[in-house]
């Protein structure tokens, strides 16, 4: 939660910073995501309602925000892409920059190796499993973490 808080910056709600993390790491290559993969995902995240999600998003696009835009898709007139706007993206990188700190500052006892076994850990153990012609998973074993980790 004091992560959340943080990346947060006081400016908005957990809600709109899944939007905005959400559109910054899904956004398609022309720029724009489609809004209602923005419900869905969001609704499955925070059992939220889709007029919620509108809110929220009318929230993004106004003043004092100005986080985000949204228009008529182009190719469907029957709904609406969303993408950050200059302030958002640079809203996003802070929330990485606030991000980063609170780790610095919280996991300062941690060393450089330990962080990295940490992250390669959780890329094996969250990220999709690599997989060879037949289908057989085919990921290099992890090598023993540095030795405070194994005591």
């Amino acid at each position: 939660m004091e992560l959340e808080n943080r990346m947060c910056q006081g400016r908005l709600s957990r809600q709109q910073a899944a939007i905005i993390w959400l559109i910054e790491s899904e956004v398609g290559a022309d720029g724009w995501m489609r809004r209602r993969v923005i419900e869905q995902m969001l609704g499955n995240w925070f059992e939220t309602s889709n007029s919620h999600v509108s809110q929220l998003l009318r929230e993004l696009a106004r003043p004092p925000l100005s986080l985000v835009v949204q228009m008529e898709n182009p190719v469907s007139g029957r709904e609406k892409v969303v993408a950050l706007t200059a302030e958002g993206k640079a809203f996003f990188q802070s929330m990485i920059a606030a991000g980063l700190e609170y780790f610095s500052s919280t996991l300062s006892h941690v060393s450089d190796e330990e962080m990295r076994w940490g992250i390669r850990f959780l890329a094996l153990a969250f990220g999709p499993p690599a997989v060879d012609d037949q289908g057989r998973r085919n990921t290099p074993a992890l090598k023993m973490p540095p030795g405070r980790l194994a005591d």
